[in-house]
């Protein structure tokens, strides 16, 4: 069966789970017709393309990996789901069953022309192939509209690579995609695929060892913070030219030399991510209790966020872990023999990463009524949350999708609940359960806005909304 193959090459090229990277399917251009500009303003020939719309162009319609997924792998996807789900499905519906595939797997429409394929694919005369909004990309709160950029806190990763897998009789559990809707385990892909390659990326038939990495959940970051960075990542370990690193997922690729050709595209692309503009919250502000929350923000939190406005900077501060206190998996799981090696490959030649970080880095907030849940793991559902320990839950589920949201606490809807998910549930059931007692997704420390009192914290959340 031709689609069997597929799917089975092209899931463990990715993900590196069961057998070695088979480097089996080339990239393609986009089979699109639509000349795509940047932000979908204007049709533009790459001549008279500024970088930033290059890169727009780049992120949205260039393929760089192999082919995932086909339409016609997605239409039979739904005869092996639960039973609770499969009675959702008319099968003489092919829209509701399209709507209920988006649901399930957190994918969401473009909001740019791309032949009716969800934004978190490039479509391809072969199929679809993944793009980087499959984790940054998503729905606003209150809208619903798709951004690019926008945190995908929708995504189930590790569902959909099950249900593939079940469709063609292959036993995986998809936990190494993440454990919980919303996340992904980033860095095991990172990891797993650097460790094919040579130090110039030319394919190696022995993996390098790279010390044993712990597998966790890990929260997107909003783009739209990028323009202020001057370190990468949650734990500020990577300076120096971004380019390079944020190319990490191209080494699915077979060759090398393939790899360090785009690396121009990707300058394009790291200009296009660093124009994005955070969103404006869509609802009322108090003006009076936002000016109010200036004043404290300024005194109790902008030593480590930055201020904000004409004259705002932004310090770029790591806060020891000692010192902030959240969960440490992020920081210690992902190896010093992986970043050691990273600073020896092409990747880092540009570029240094921190072989031994000492704790995070305190994100810009500009845009963080839509970035929630908060934290490096997604851990808590508001930003009341972040100033409040009892506001913490220990296990919840979100309440349906972007379009229930807490105005209040800032942050997403939530149940809350009395206890873990049971193994009784079916596996996407399950994953929707966030479960604060697992490896990497603790919700402690950040103890700073403890101190304030309630009617500082919601002035210091009023004022967030105008961010």
């Amino acid at each position: 069966m031709p689609e069997l193959k597929v799917l089975q090459r092209a899931f463990l090229a990715i993900f590196l789970l069961l057998i070695l990277i088979t480097f089996a399917f080339p990239t393609e251009r986009a089979a699109s017709s639509n000349a795509q500009g940047f932000g979908a303003l204007r049709v533009a020939s790459a001549a008279e393309m500024t970088p930033a719309e290059r890169g727009f162009h780049n992120l949205t319609k260039r393929p760089y990996g192999p082919v995932l997924l086909t339409p016609q792998m997605l239409e039979k996807l739904w005869t092996v789901w639960d039973p609770a789900w499969k009675a959702k499905v008319d099968p003489n519906n092919p829209q509701q069953i399209r709507q209920l595939i988006f649901e399930r797997y957190g994918l969401s429409e473009a909001p740019y022309p791309n032949d009716g394929v969800p934004m978190q694919f490039v479509a391809t005369e072969r199929g679809w192939v993944i793009n980087c909004m499959i984790c940054h990309g998503g729905r606003l709160p209150g809208s619903g509209k798709s951004m690019v950029g926008m945190p995908n806190t929708e995504l189930d990763l590790g569902t959909l690579y099950q249900d593939a897998q079940k469709l063609f009789g292959i036993n995986a559990s998809g936990d190494d995609q993440g454990l919980t809707r919303g996340r992904t385990n980033a860095f095991v892909f990172s990891l797993k695929l650097l460790q094919r390659r040579n130090e110039d990326l030319s394919p190696r038939s022995t993996p390098v060892d790279m010390g044993n990495y712990k597998n966790h959940d890990l929260d997107a970051i909003p783009w739209w913070h990028l323009k202020k960075k001057k370190l990468l990542y949650s734990d500020g370990a990577v300076s120096g030219d971004f380019v390079r690193p944020i190319m990490q997922f191209t080494l699915i690729e077979p060759s090398g030399e393939k790899i360090r050709s785009w690396e121009s595209e990707f300058s394009d692309v790291l200009e296009y991510l660093r124009s994005i503009e955070p969103p404006k919250y869509p609802w009322p502000i108090d003006a009076r209790l936002a000016a109010e929350g200036k004043k404290v923000f300024e005194q109790t939190c902008a030593q480590c966020h930055g201020t904000y406005g004409p004259d705002g900077k932004y310090p770029n501060r790591v806060v020891p872990l000692e010192i902030v206190g959240t969960n440490s998996l992020r920081l210690t799981g992902l190896t010093r023999e992986f970043r050691r090696y990273f600073n020896r490959s092409w990747l880092g030649a540009k570029s240094r990463a921190e072989e031994e970080p000492k704790g995070y880095i305190a994100p810009p907030l500009d845009g963080i009524w839509a970035s929630a849940p908060y934290f490096h793991n997604g851990s808590v559902p508001t930003v009341y949350g972040v100033l409040t320990e009892s506001a913490r839950p220990k296990y919840f589920r979100r309440i349906g999708a972007p379009k229930e949201y807490d105005t209040r606490d800032l942050g997403i809807k939530v149940e809350i609940l009395s206890g873990p998910a049971t193994p009784d549930m079916p596996p996407e059931a399950r994953r929707r359960i966030i479960d604060t007692t697992l490896p990497g997704l603790g919700n402690q420390g950040h103890p700073f806005g403890f101190p304030l009192s309630e009617k500082e914290k919601r002035q210091v959340i009023e004022y967030l909304k105008t961010l």
